[in-house]
């Protein structure tokens, strides 16, 4: 039982420290060194506790952050995906589809909508992040 507090510990200073960086290029080798693990015994205390792998964990975190700045700020596209340390606009747009279903285009064209002015087809995972922060 100790054990488990201590390796929660751990982990929700993780978190807490993959939300600090967000901007930086986060990797599984810097989690490990932080922790005093090793990678593969990182991965698998990470994976126990968040029923997600780290690097998808980033990503996700990643991606969502940029939802919040595709629907409050001006900046292009580009520099959103550079902002979140991907390599290009490109690989940022791919991974955004493949994670929200949507582009990040046309999810910041959604924000002048409202939730109940779509489709149900059209509310994607983007969307549903927007919206949740408009309160």
């Amino acid at each position: 039982m100790k054990r488990d507090s201590f390796t929660n510990g751990v982990i929700d200073q993780t978190l807490h420290w993959i939300d600090e960086n967000i901007h930086e290029r986060v990797t599984l080798d810097d989690l490990a060194r932080k922790t005093g693990y090793s990678k593969w015994h990182f991965q698998r205390l990470f994976y126990a506790r968040m029923s997600i792998t780290a690097a998808s964990y980033i990503r996700n975190a990643k991606l969502m952050r940029s939802v919040i700045d595709l629907k409050f700020s001006d900046r292009n596209i580009i520099s959103i995906a550079e902002k979140y340390g991907f390599s290009s606009q490109q690989s940022y747009t791919r991974t955004f589809k493949h994670v929200m279903k949507c582009t990040p285009s046309l999810c910041r064209t959604r924000c002048d909508s409202s939730l109940t002015d779509m489709a149900p087809g059209d509310v994607c995972k983007a969307c549903r992040q927007m919206f949740s922060h408009d309160e």
